[in-house]
């Protein structure tokens, strides 16, 4: 990747860092907001690797964990580098993924990564239950709106490695 890329990615994450803790909440329909920061991250690994993917994975769990006052920090920075992970890897596996199947990898992930970070928290089965049912379906469904709109304006750019 060279220092444009770079660049151009550090602004995307700052971006969408800054989107998710100012605009996201103006966004929210009955409490729920979609997750601009998963967005990002599976669109860096999906156009440039598994490498770019946990490297901008671990820096925006990294962020996430020390900017949001919880107990458990490191659950969102090792949620959000598997996924950059896993997600850059299929995209190399399967060479290309056209928008559906990218949508697809969203869903997927936004799953994976809210189930890692409640495991991670050590919550009761009936607790990961309620929210997954009660946060995690509303917040994918969301994202899932949104990652489309951004896959959708992202198809015609040609794809970049590292």
């Amino acid at each position: 990747m060279n220092n444009l890329n770079g660049l151009k990615i550090l602004i995307l994450f700052l971006l969408a860092f800054g989107l998710q803790v100012s605009v996201a909440s103006w966004l929210s329909i009955f409490g729920i907001s979609p997750d601009l920061v998963i967005i990002f991250v599976v669109t860096v690994s999906i156009k440039f690797g598994p490498a770019a993917g946990c490297f901008w994975g671990f820096m925006a769990g990294f962020t996430q964990d020390v900017y949001q006052p919880i107990e458990w920090l490191g659950a969102n920075t090792i949620a959000l580098t598997i996924l950059g992970f896993v997600v850059g890897q299929l995209e190399e596996k399967l060479l290309t993924l056209n928008t559906p199947a990218k949508v697809g990898v969203l869903a997927l992930g936004f799953f994976v990564t809210d189930m890692i970070y409640y495991g991670i928290t050590g919550l009761s089965r009936d607790i990961i239950t309620n929210l997954f049912l009660t946060k995690s379906v509303p917040e994918c469904a969301y994202t899932l709106f949104i990652g489309s709109i951004v896959f959708y304006l992202d198809r015609g750019k040609k794809k970049r490695h590292a």
